[in-house]
């Protein structure tokens, strides 16, 4: 993801994340979405967020570094460690480890030696943040999510609405059907100027400007996102701008997040949801299917999807801001749409690469005999499309068998686990280089889509959404022959 603290997600949510690629600076989101000391006192953010375990005393912290150190040293598929030299690092942080005495300084040593890697997918995830997970996991995954609340004992809360930075303004780019925002008559294109009492504009305004684009983008939506994240039940004062330029003050109450709240490993549960429908366009019907993570909960969804959507003309695939997940299932959901086995690209640890490989789905949920779907296929992505969303997309890119529509994607495409620390905390980390089919890197590049296009605040305001919209007619044009239903 981006820089080694913990980042929002999935508005109300938080996700691990790692630092960036060597070609980018550095930049804090936890310090990029706290207010700085000459904000107005009620932007001021404590100094501990509620439920922290920063100012607890440590014990034993160097035996924690040392197993952090360890753990990178042995698992990096690359052992110049990326140019940097790891025992120097160790040399250097190792005796501010010794001298930590809160587990927040701790924290800040650890995410201060993985930083030096510059790549995406290293993190220290707090032990309060996993919900108390016990079990270690070696499957490969490639991003997560956890809850702001956990620990709490409060089901974290959503008001709704989706947020992107757009001409450094936080857009709202889509409503939840029946949430609080749709019912208080948010709409898409409105932008967000506040959160409880605090201006958004200053805090937005301390992204530098050289910053990638693309990483400008993930720090701006988690600013907002951290400022609407809460407990469900709980109240949120909101200020936006309409598309009349009006000022629009509102209270909302956050409500439940959507989806199924789902465990891996020692990650912090994370929101899963999969929906699907039929859009008419002319005489074709497409189905459009959008997910936020790729979770295994997700995949009997998923296939249940493509099911119900088999007889029609095109499928469209909404993958924005869908923040990775389970690397492997980038080739399990493939299957749906290849007529042969396919290499969707290629994982590189240090004992060796290992092919992922998507096999032909030639059965359906009720283990009736089909051919996989050969309509057109159109995949949606964003800049907060990222990992598995990433490797999914460069594979059905690269082997022809789909157009991209949207904006460049993240280019935070490396596979990792979670592990247990001494301490409690887990620390996320890659370990592997992932390449497409092409053997071209999707790290640091992310996915260039063939159609590009923009988000708008004047799309939106007009009720449209430009890439989405693109993505439908593009698979209605291109579609063949209707195909008959399956037989019932």
């Amino acid at each position: 993801m981006a820089v080694a603290l913990i980042l929002t997600a999935c508005a109300g949510r938080r996700t691990g994340s790692g630092s960036g690629p060597a070609s980018e600076p550095s930049l804090s989101a936890a310090n990029a979405s706290a207010p700085n000391a000459d904000s107005v006192g009620a932007c001021q953010a404590p100094a501990v967020a509620a439920g922290s375990l920063a100012d607890t005393p440590v014990t034993d912290p160097v035996v924690s570094f040392d197993s952090a150190w360890a753990i990178v040293a042995r698992t990096h598929w690359d052992t110049t460690y990326n140019g940097v030299n790891w025992r120097r690092v160790r040399e250097e942080l190792r005796p501010k480890a010794i001298a930590a005495k809160t587990t927040g300084e701790l924290r800040s040593v650890l995410n201060d030696m993985v930083g030096r890697l510059k790549q995406s997918h290293f993190s220290i995830i707090p032990r309060e943040s996993s919900d108390g997970a016990t079990s270690n996991t070696s499957t490969t995954a490639t991003s997560s999510s956890a809850s702001p609340s956990a620990g709490s004992g409060k089901e974290p809360g959503t008001i709704g609405v989706t947020l992107r930075l757009v001409d450094r303004s936080l857009l709202v780019t889509a409503i939840d059907d029946g949430s609080r925002a749709a019912a208080a008559g948010v709409k898409p294109g409105w932008t967000l100027e506040a959160v409880d009492g605090c201006p958004l504009a200053p805090r937005l305004g301390r992204i530098p400007a050289n910053v990638d684009p693309r990483r400008r983008a993930l720090l701006g939506y988690s600013i907002g996102a951290a400022a609407l994240a809460g407990a469900a039940g709980d109240t949120v004062h909101a200020v936006f701008r309409d598309g009349a330029n009006v000022s629009r003050a509102l209270t909302l109450t956050r409500g439940p997040e959507r989806g199924t709240l789902a465990k891996f490993g020692n990650l912090p549960p994370i929101p899963s949801y999969l929906e699907f429908e039929r859009v008419v366009q002319g005489a074709r019907t497409i189905g459009v299917i959008r997910f936020n993570i790729w979770m295994p909960v997700l995949a009997p969804q998923f296939d249940a999807a493509i099911d119900s959507l088999r007889d029609t003309d095109g499928i469209v695939l909404d993958i924005r801001g869908n923040f990775g997940g389970l690397g492997i299932m980038a080739a399990g959901f493939s299957g749906h749409f290849v007529d042969s086995a396919r290499t969707i690209g290629t994982m590189y640890q240090r004992s060796g690469p290992m092919k992922f490989i998507a096999n032909p789905r030639t059965v359906d949920t009720r283990a009736r005999p089909v051919a996989p779907f050969s309509g057109p296929l159109a995949v949606v992505v964003d800049e907060l499309s990222i990992s598995t969303s990433e490797i999914f997309a460069a594979g059905i890119q690269v082997l022809r068998r789909g157009r991209i529509f949207g904006v460049q994607t993240a280019g935070q495409a490396l596979p990792s686990i979670p592990e247990r620390l001494p301490n409690g905390d887990i620390l996320y980390h890659a370990i592997a280089d992932f390449t497409s089919p092409d053997g071209k890197p999707v790290e640091g590049v992310g996915v260039r889509p063939d159609e590009v296009i923009p988000v708008t605040r004047k799309s939106l305001l007009e009720g449209k959404d430009p890439a989405l919209d693109a993505a439908i007619s593009w698979a209605a044009v291109t579609a063949t022959a209707k195909r008959k239903p399956l037989p019932q």
